[in-house]
């Protein structure tokens, strides 16, 4: 086992161990407090949906009162009653009532005039309410709300308004306390456990409290339909508030509400303790991770005590690994006795190896140079010939004052221009070769470029036919549209010379992609390309025409290479005929190294 592994292990226990003997003991007390607290939020949930019964309370008589003094509805009922219209208009007013429930959200609404006149009401199931109990309910006080206790326990308000004629019209809605305590259970996560039977709010108006065989309950002169008989058992606290644990991972407290008439509804809140379990859960996680973190500082810490022993000759057996692919760095070894000694040595030789490498590139780049300068010289030299038979021969026609001369003058000089003619454009293609710019890459069009090439050369293509076949469509490319077409535009060309003088020529440009890669592939059915001359295709000057400098598939594939592409010969034709030449590019282009600089603003 190594040292570094050894020290770290020992290291790692040792943290691990301490944290856990910190942590039991850590836990111990934040049980305690935690639970403490969690017992704190139950007692204080108690008091929160008192006030938010409370708070829905007064909102709902701030709303009925409201209506009373400002909406048409109960001033149009007492100017029906004092016109002596109420039963012509009673089914308006009823449809009208049913609508204001549901606009209130109500579970009950009833508008009735004094002596427990019913104008309408909603459920309709509400009409059957005696005329005494509906007097007393219009009369009752109206300052504040009341509670209605069970069957259907609910919170009730009223408003009254009085006719011009001085009768009494009232309005007296009702919301279930069921589904408004549930909905304040749902938001705090807990539990609802009411002291009477669940009523749900289709029983309450199919069967209203109204008609269940109550007495009625005077609470300080108000008249509210109560069943007490009905009532099941239940076990409230003297102690509103009390907090026991039950079983099955729960807290539970026993609460109740109450109205300022002294009538109250007891129930009781259950709270899992699922949130109390996941506060202890996150403090053991927090212990482990405490004690994970300390296992791992001191791995990191062993590690550093490892490295400074045995790096130096980690990282010497890692770079003379790198040594003969020409990736070995200096080690700048720190340190001391033989170790340093043997990291000096070895940077010595990586230093004598970098400048050998060096002086052996150089020495590659000057053979090659001078390669291309025998070849340039030698593309040189051939129009020299002719030119200089030429203007010997003038000397010659002149010293002998040759009648000749003039005729043959004009034939010398043409051949003295079409040979510096050529000699220019061998220096020219020299010239773009040597200082071909580097790409300027921009969002490109497969298809559009090749439409364009294809399209450029179709009128001196003639009789030969010029296509272009898309496989898949490709997406669109970052690359420098102008070099790409130069590529093109001289593979296309090639191939209109290879067909020149075959019967039916054909060339045909094909694109294609697999996805991360576009390709573009120039196909004739020309005569082909011999195989001993295959190998120097892309080579500077090697050609096979008569005219031309041999440097276009050499700049070709240079542009090639810096879009981080290829161009290569792929043979003949399927109909084994003619050549096929193919060009590769990535989608995503060139690297930012390959790509030209932005011009500055000098030029």
């Amino acid at each position: 086992m190594r040292l570094a592994l050894r020290l770290a292990l020992t290291f790692g226990l040792l943290a691990a161990a301490s944290s856990a003997l910190v942590g039991v003991a850590v836990r111990y007390r934040l049980v305690a407090t935690e639970t403490e607290r969690f017992r704190e939020d139950v007692r204080g949930i108690c008091e929160r949906i008192k006030g938010e019964v409370r708070r829905q309370a007064d909102a709902d008589r701030t709303l009925i009162t409201g209506f009373c003094e400002g909406n048409e509805l109960v001033e149009h009922v007492g100017l029906a009653i004092d016109n002596g219209e109420i039963d012509e208009r009673r089914l308006s007013f009823s449809a009208r009532v049913h609508t204001e429930r549901k606009a209130f959200g109500m579970d009950e609404l009833l508008v009735a005039a004094e002596k427990g006149d019913i104008v309408g009401a909603s459920p309709t199931t509400l009409l059957g309410v005696a005329p005494a109990e509906v007097d007393a309910l219009i009369r009752a006080d109206a300052s504040t709300f009341s509670l209605r206790l069970p069957p259907v326990p609910a919170i009730v308000t009223r408003c009254t308004k009085a006719s011009p004629n001085g009768r009494l019209v009232g309005m007296v809605a009702a919301r279930h306390v069921d589904p408004t305590m549930d909905r304040i259970a749902r938001t705090l996560g807990v539990t609802v456990v009411p002291s009477w039977p669940r009523t749900t709010s289709a029983d309450a108006a199919a069967d209203p409290p109204s008609k269940a065989p109550a007495p009625k309950t005077k609470v300080k002169g108000a008249a509210v339909a109560a069943s007490a008989a009905s009532t099941p058992a239940a076990t409230p606290s003297s102690s509103s508030g009390a907090v026991a644990s039950v079983a099955g991972g729960a807290e539970r407290a026993t609460c109740q509400i109450e109205d300022a008439h002294g009538a109250s509804l007891p129930f009781e809140i259950v709270k899992s303790t699922r949130e109390l379990e996941a506060n202890l859960a996150e403090v053991d996680r927090a212990i482990g991770v405490l004690a994970i973190v300390a296992a791992i500082v001191a791995f990191l810490v062993a590690v550093v005590l490892a490295r400074s022993i045995g790096r130096p000759l980690s990282v010497l057996a890692q770079e003379a690994g790198k040594v003969a692919a020409g990736e070995a760095r200096p080690l700048q070894v720190r340190g001391s006795g033989e170790v340093r000694e043997l990291g000096l040595a070895f940077d010595r030789m990586i230093t004598d190896l970098a400048v050998t490498r060096r002086r052996l590139a150089a020495a590659s780049r000057v053979a090659a140079w001078r390669e291309v300068a025998r070849r340039v010289a030698h593309e040189v030299k051939n129009p020299l010939a002719p030119i200089r038979a030429a203007v010997e021969t003038l000397r010659r026609l002149r010293a002998r004052e040759d009648p000749r001369f003039d005729e043959y003058f004009d034939e010398a000089t043409r051949t003295v221009l079409d040979e510096v003619h050529r000699i220019s454009n061998i220096v020219t293609e020299f010239t773009r070769f040597a200082r071909l710019p580097p790409p300027r890459p921009q969002d490109m069009d497969v298809e559009d470029v090749a439409r364009h090439v294809v399209q450029t050369h179709r009128a001196a293509a003639g009789d030969r036919h010029l296509s272009h076949v898309t496989q898949r469509r490709a997406p669109a490319i970052r690359a420098d549209r102008d070099q790409v077409i130069q590529v093109l535009t001289n593979l296309v060309q090639n191939a209109l010379d290879a067909v020149k003088d075959v019967p039916g020529g054909a060339v045909t440009l094909t694109t294609d992609t697999d996805g991360r890669y576009v390709s573009f592939s120039v196909a004739d059915n020309g005569a082909g390309i011999a195989p001993e001359f295959a190998g120097r295709l892309f080579e500077p000057y090697a050609t096979t025409k008569s005219s031309g400098t041999g440097l276009g598939l050499a700049i070709a594939q240079r542009i090639a290479y810096e879009h981080n592409g290829e161009l290569s010969y792929v043979g003949a034709s399927a109909n084994g005929r003619g050549a096929v030449f193919r060009l590769v590019l990535p989608v995503e282009g060139p690297s930012a190294a390959s790509e030209a600089p932005p011009p500055s603003s000098d030029g």
